[in-house]
């Protein structure tokens, strides 16, 4: 089963697609670095294997110009894949296997560990997925390759052997992520390429814990739902690295929760006062509102923390509970006042078309967005991620407008219905996601209260940036 070229030097070839040209998708104004290839990468250099990472997003690549952006020959190809890639990341793997008929192609990320089996049955270029978790995976696989032995016996692993399909099943989570190498940041572009919301820049990306132990039906876990933290040690090491480094002068924490111990955020914040390296910190995506409190909230403003955002996803009680949720809206609303009184940008997420969700649950996220006042809201219109509970319950009570399994075209902020659920109409459910862009925002006192946020040279091409997306999607 050897992939070896002919000086014995293993090569591997990492690729983030593109999801530039999709309808709905909001790359031009926020792109970060592929960090599950960045952690690949390093497992693969620590196993003596030569690696590349592509990151075809980042620069627009179409699969017809993939090839040609491939420095060396790779005896390996790997392309990670969530729903909204799954299309494109098919016609990479088919230009490079035309391009490097030898090498093996392997699929990993959340949608792969959903589907499985039917990748292989019904594509032929691909040889290989990699199940869930796959630092421990992909340093056994460089070894069998190594090695010209077959993956037999290699948990997380599904593979083609002889024509034939083995699924070799599940591997555990890694219960130690200390022991997972720091992310192979020399083989990303450089970070100054990536956009973000930063107030000043280059901006570093670290993940501080993995899994998310709420019971949201609507969410995909791929790390699990076992919250493992790394150390406060090594999630300072690896920033004091990225200042040295990279002179990274702003952080983003991209956690699901990244204070879901407070104590263990308490002294990663202080470290960070302690030290004085004067960071300015995103939790874009990083927090969850029964997590905070007013300590807690004002440790953050002293270390640096400048925006937080946070998953409200609707203003009725109800779907809350159908949802799994776990939210508290007047909680919610006291959180974000105490986070504006000491002047952090508030971000909010809503999700609007959830199952069961009628015009008068839909008009209540509405008013609640309004009433809860962040300085920013998404509004989304329900996606049903495959491996859901969200799923299964379309599945069983609703109608599928169209076959999502194979992934979706569409980005996540596409006004577009994937499903029918109930008596609510996909128009009814279009219509109330644009009034509530329209209604969030087009209001005097809210766009100057946006304006206000705005404190470099870097936040405002990025709100530009954004404003020019959401045109352009809601079209």
């Amino acid at each position: 089963m050897s992939h070896l070229t002919e000086d014995n030097e293993l090569q591997f070839l990492l690729v983030n697609p593109s999801t530039r040209e999709q309808k709905g998708a909001t790359s031009v104004a926020l792109t970060i670095p592929p960090m599950g290839l960045a952690y690949l990468a390093a497992v693969i250099e620590k196993h003596g294997a030569g690696v590349e990472i592509l990151d075809a997003n980042l620069y627009g690549i179409d699969p017809d110009g993939v090839a040609a952006q491939v420095k060396g020959i790779p005896d390996v190809i790997g392309i990670t894949v969530n729903i909204l890639t799954a299309k494109m990341a098919l016609k990479y793997a088919e230009e490079l296997k035309k391009a490097y008929p030898k090498a093996m192609i392997m699929f990993g990320g959340p949608y792969v560990s959903v589907t499985g089996c039917r990748l292989l049955e019904e594509h032929g270029m691909l040889d290989a997925l990699i199940m869930g978790e796959g630092e421990a995976t992909i340093g056994e696989i460089v070894e069998r390759l190594k090695q010209g032995a077959s993956f037999d016996g290699v948990l997380g692993v599904i593979f083609r052997d002889k024509g034939k399909i083995i699924d070799n099943g599940p591997r555990p989570l890694i219960a130690d992520i200390d022991s997972i190498p720091m992310p192979a940041y020399q083989l990303l572009p450089h970070l100054s390429k990536y956009r973000s919301r930063s107030r000043v820049a280059p901006v570093g990306y670290v993940f501080t814990s993995r899994g998310c132990p709420a019971a949201c039906t609507f969410c995909y876990r791929n790390f699990g739902t076992k919250w493992r933290p790394r150390s406060a040690d090594k999630v300072f090491e690896e920033i004091e690295f990225l200042v040295k480094n990279y002179g990274i002068r702003q952080l983003e924490f991209m956690d699901d929760n990244f204070a879901s111990d407070p104590a263990r955020a308490k002294r990663i914040l202080q470290m960070l006062i302690d030290k004085k390296l004067g960071l300015k910190i995103n939790l874009q995506i990083g927090v969850r509102i029964h997590s905070l409190d007013m300590e807690l909230l004002r440790l953050m403003r002293k270390a640096g923390v400048f925006k937080f955002g946070f998953g409200i996803e609707s203003g009725d009680p109800g779907i809350l509970k159908k949802i799994k949720k776990g939210l508290n809206l007047e909680r919610a609303l006291r959180i974000v006042g105490a986070a504006r009184s000491l002047g952090m940008i508030t971000h909010g997420y809503f999700i609007i078309g959830f199952p069961g969700d009628t015009p008068e649950t839909m008009r209540r996220t509405i008013d609640f967005a309004k009433k809860l006042n962040a300085h920013y809201a998404s509004f989304s219109i329900c996606a049903p991620l495959p491996g859901t509970e969200m799923f299964d319950d379309i599945a069983r009570n609703g109608e599928f407008l169209e076959d999502v399994t194979g992934g979706i075209d569409e980005g996540l902020f596409a006004m577009k219905a994937f499903f029918k659920y109930g008596e609510t109409t996909p128009e009814e459910v279009v219509k109330y996601c644009k009034l509530a862009w329209k209604e969030f925002y087009i209001r005097p006192l809210k766009i100057l209260d946006v304006l206000t946020t705005v404190r470099s040279w870097g936040e405002l091409m990025w709100l530009v940036r954004v404003v020019g997306d959401m045109i352009r999607i809601k079209r």
